[in-house]
């Protein structure tokens, strides 16, 4: 059909209408993540470990198997699942999609009850690559990303060793962060088992 400017409109097999010839729109599958993950600057499967431990009798586990598969997995990326717990502004809270409904999920909470519970009950860290690598790292400082850093090069195998100016491990959250806020017994407990 010409228009008034001498261009064609062009009926697409889909329906669409054009001015320009474009391919035709095909489905697709387009991967999302969800709100909550998206609002994490840590970015760990929120949707993941809560379901897991949220589908527990669903899926025949044990309350200690639901909660270590779920520790396990926010360890995954974050190796102080404890401190960030009670540190963290949590802004994956403010994106949930439980707002639209009620209130978010308490996302924050549930990640310090996991961290602490693994404490309690000694759960190490998972370390699959234990020193496969002829590679060494050095890692200068043992704040919270010398020491995330550290731990995730262990995991694929590297040799590590960090290096701290300070007499104790920790950074910002051991001398930055007040007592009363993070506990230094918390600190300490997450600290050594990367370490």
């Amino acid at each position: 059909m010409p228009d008034t400017e001498g261009r064609k409109t062009v009926r697409l097999g889909t329906g669409l209408v054009s001015e320009k010839l474009t391919p035709e729109y095909r489905p697709g599958q387009v991967e999302k993540r969800p709100p909550c993950q998206e609002g994490c600057p840590n970015c760990g499967d929120i949707r993941g470990w809560i379901g897991v431990v949220a589908q527990r009798r669903k899926t025949g586990l044990s309350r200690k198997d639901a909660f270590a598969r779920a520790w396990g997995m926010i360890t995954d990326v974050n190796p102080f699942p404890s401190v960030l717990g009670r540190i963290c502004p949590h802004p994956c809270e403010q994106h949930c999609n439980r707002t639209e409904h009620d209130e978010p999920l308490a996302i924050n909470a549930m990640e310090r009850f996991l961290g602490d519970w693994a404490i309690e009950h000694g759960i190490p860290l998972a370390k699959e690559g234990s020193g496969g690598r002829r590679e060494w790292i050095g890692v200068v400082g043992a704040g919270p990303s010398g020491l995330s850093f550290a731990y995730q090069m262990a995991r694929r195998g590297y040799r590590v060793t960090v290096y701290e100016g300070r007499e104790k491990a920790g950074g910002m959250l051991r001398y930055g962060v007040p007592d009363y806020r993070l506990p230094q017994a918390i600190l300490d407990a997450e600290i050594q088992r990367i370490l």
